[in-house]
């Protein structure tokens, strides 16, 4: 199953205004609440373009990835199997915090 990156988004307390924001997120996408957040990579399937939304513990490497996306730096990247150890169907609602 081939992946292609679209978007990156940071599951933090901090980005996201808060612990009651970050615990709501957590809530609504059905990942444990852990101290340092969660990065997210939001990708589509590149057979059937179904949307996907990988998370890591990692959030400095989310934050590398979102960086070098803006400089094309990590085309053709392969990630490190295991680094995201949740997938969910689908992207997050933009008014989850609604």
């Amino acid at each position: 199953m081939a992946l292609t990156p679209r978007e990156f988004s940071f599951a933090t307390p901090a980005d996201l205004g808060g612990f009651g924001n970050y615990r709501r997120l957590c809530q609504v996408a059905k990942l444990e609440p852990i101290p340092g957040g969660w990065g997210l990579l939001h990708c589509t399937h590149n057979d059937t373009g179904a949307r996907v939304t990988l998370a890591t513990e990692d959030v400095d490497y989310v934050r590398l990835l979102a960086t070098g996306a803006k400089t094309d730096a990590i085309a053709g990247l392969m990630i490190p199997e295991g680094k995201f150890t949740q997938q969910r169907d689908g992207w997050p609602d933009p008014d989850w915090l609604r």
